[in-house]
């Protein structure tokens, strides 16, 4: 039995300017992985940095929380082999999710950093309107990134702000290891 068989899954969203969204859901894949759920994260930016914890710590949990990046995206391809699976184009990233979905494959699926897509237009409404339209009843779908659309905000279950009070990056402190990245 999977975590969500005798629940309802959700479409969430995380966005806004403050930091923690993915951290967020790192959080919510592992409190998935502790009920015996099965979770893949889908990075739809980066990588820019030659070592991820987020993804790296996916290693440390034995393959059950599953990664995946998108050559198109990354900064530097060499990071590429830090992930699970590898994909080329944010197209062929979205196919990947609704196959994870359709075929029972997770229980949490992070599409992480694509709302500022979805907000730009990279990626159109009806595309992942698709997506969501696809996912079994027990999944959840959960949206990380700033600039959510206010289609996305209304259509989602669950939407959290997150809003910056203060960050050391103002005061000219660098990204931290494994703190920011």
């Amino acid at each position: 039995m999977t975590i969500g068989e005798d629940l309802e899954g959700n479409v969430i969203v995380f966005t806004g300017g403050g930091k923690g969204k993915t951290t967020a859901a790192l959080g919510l894949a592992c409190r998935a992985l502790g009920h015996a759920g099965r979770a893949t994260f889908i990075h739809f930016t980066g990588p820019t940095r030659p070592s991820l914890g987020d993804v790296l710590s996916a290693r440390a949990l034995g393959g059950r929380l599953r990664m995946v990046g998108i050559a198109s995206q990354a900064t530097d391809a060499s990071y590429l082999d830090q992930y699970d699976e590898t994909v080329p184009t944010v197209e062929v990233a979205l196919a990947r999710a609704r196959q994870l979905l359709t075929e029972g494959a997770c229980d949490l699926l992070v599409l992480d950093d694509i709302n500022l897509l979805l907000h730009q237009g990279i990626i159109e409404e009806a595309v992942l309107m698709e997506l969501i339209e696809a996912k079994p009843g027990s999944a959840t779908i959960l949206l990380t990134g700033r600039s959510a659309p206010a289609w996305l905000a209304e259509l989602a279950d669950i939407v959290t702000d997150f809003a910056e009070v203060k960050h050391p990056a103002h005061s000219g402190v660098g990204p931290r290891k494994g703190i920011e990245y």
